[in-house]
């Protein structure tokens, strides 16, 4: 699991074994989705298969459940992890988990910061808060284990690829003692800020420049207020969103590194033909669109559409879908898997069926996009690294400055949109509802008729693939009406009846 890789900015370029080992090997998904483009909310549907209206887990914050003890308590209980371990699986959490995890005022059942381990797992390797690359602590198996700025001990990518494999060697030799199998769950802090790639990949992509993408730098007046009310990039912005662009390729030079020895050691095991693997982001990433320099957050493609490869026993090589599957699909696909069944109270769907076939397979159309602004104006910064090379040769990391912070939420960012796929004789579009408020933390309010907040957004990619015209007033009324309906049963769906 990457952390803001996106799928439309051609993020996996330079990721030459995941597109040989996974996606050549395996199945790739053209319309893989963030249900909550943004991290804490997304990570909580990943690990629980609800939405975010049913996990909880709102934005960023502690107060807004991103690894409150409330939520470790209500979700944590009947996460995959759990389900897993009751299959009988040895499994590990190694990386980025959520947030704030491990830090004051998290955790349950006694055990506070690091030193709790979320139920279900059988070793565990968490990073404290959000992603780093280096000056980072984790929680090893309960104990903080804190780590500087060298590259060769600290670089966090590498650090987890390390642990991962020592995992594989040791519950390979477990399994064929005992017959247990294992479950690793490795994220990454590629490729979220500082977006600081490893000494040697510094330069992959560097001169880059982000896509001019038809809505590159433009900010259009028929958007909801966050974006509408924008300016243009300056061209120092434009150049820093630039840099962005290109080191967040060099930091996944080294996710795709971990792939390969990864799969290295389980054909080393002889475990490679017998193991599903799964690579997705969190969530997707805009780098100028709508004049927004750097950050996701928003409805559009760039933000939900994520990269999906699954490789694995029964999978046909080489095959693509189109059909829509989300992150509430991947843990009922997991224990799926695993078990041959799915909790009814989760809300995804496991799309083993999907993955045992490139025929066609019935399948649901469509899935749901939520997203709970702050409600603040707010920028989003990030710190600039360097490294220099001390006398010993090794290569130190420190900070020297910061990026100009990008604008990233705002006023009525509040939405809920339903996102629909059926290629390629169908539809492929998104409409999308506003909540509004007058002031943050308000009651909501009734949004304005005359502006975006009030008509909705929609757009359809069949004719506008970069979603540069927001066509709601122009909908048929009785295919508004189809959109409006189906968008208000997800938004209170639960459980797999239910979110059916």
């Amino acid at each position: 699991l990457t952390d803001d890789q996106d799928y439309l900015l051609n993020s996996t370029m330079y990721q030459p074994n995941l597109l040989s080992k996974v996606a050549a090997k395996g199945m790739s998904f053209t319309h893989g989705f963030a249900n909550t483009p943004v991290c804490c909310p997304s990570r909580s549907s990943l690990l629980t298969g609800k939405f975010t209206h049913n996990h909880g887990a709102r934005n960023n914050s502690i107060a807004g459940s991103c690894t409150s003890p409330e939520w470790s308590k209500q979700m944590e209980t009947d996460a995959l992890a759990v389900h897993m371990q009751k299959a009988g699986y040895r499994s590990l959490y190694a990386g980025k988990y959520l947030n704030h995890y491990g830090e004051k005022n998290t955790g349950t059942g006694g055990k506070e910061g690091l030193a709790y381990i979320p139920p279900g797992w059988t070793e565990w390797f968490g990073l404290q808060g959000n992603s780093r690359y280096f000056n980072y602590t984790v929680s090893n198996n309960g104990v903080a284990e804190t780590h500087q700025s060298n590259y060769t001990s600290d670089y966090f990518t590498d650090v987890l690829k390390r642990r991962a494999i020592k995992f594989i060697q040791e519950a390979s030799q477990y399994k064929k003692s005992t017959g247990q199998p294992f479950f690793l769950w490795v994220g990454t802090p590629a490729a979220h800020a500082s977006f600081t790639p490893a000494p040697q990949y510094e330069h992959t992509a560097k001169g880059m420049k982000a896509p001019r993408t038809p809505t590159w730098n433009i900010v259009p007046k028929d958007r909801h207020q966050t974006v509408r009310e924008l300016t243009p990039m300056t061209n120092e912005q434009i150049a820093e969103s630039d840099t962005i662009f290109a080191q967040r390729l060099g930091t996944l030079r080294s996710v795709d590194d971990m792939v390969g020895d990864i799969y290295a050691q389980l054909e080393a095991l002889g475990e490679d033909e017998n193991t599903f693997f799964f690579y997705t982001g969190d969530h997707g990433f805009h780098l100028g669109q709508l004049g927004m320099g750097y950050d996701k957050r928003q409805l559009y493609d760039t933000d939900i559409r994520v990269p999906y490869f699954v490789k694995g026993p029964g999978v046909p090589e080489g095959a693509v879908r189109n059909d829509p599957i989300s992150h509430v699909d991947l843990a009922p696909t997991v224990i799926d898997i695993a078990t041959g069944s799915v909790p009814s109270n989760w809300d995804g769907h496991s799309y083993l069926p999907l993955l045992k076939s490139a025929g066609h397979v019935e399948w649901r159309k469509d899935t749901l996009i939520q997203y709970f602004g702050e409600g603040t104006v707010e920028s989003c910064g990030a710190n600039k690294l360097e490294y220099h090379q001390a006398a010993d040769g090794s290569f130190i990391a420190e900070r020297v400055g910061a990026y100009i912070p990008a604008p990233c939420d705002g006023m009525n960012n509040t939405y809920t949109c339903v996102r629909r796929v059926d290629l390629p004789n169908g539809y492929d579009d998104i409409l999308c509802a506003f909540t509004c408020f007058h002031h943050p933390g308000g009651t909501p309010v009734t949004c304005p008729d005359d502006q975006p907040e009030g008509y909705g957004e929609y757009y359809d990619m069949t004719v506008d693939p970069w979603q540069v015209h927001n066509t709601a007033r122009e909908l048929n009324p009785k295919k508004r009406q189809e959109l409006e309906n189906r968008l208000e049963t997800l938004r209170n769906c639960a459980g797999q009846q239910g979110c059916s």
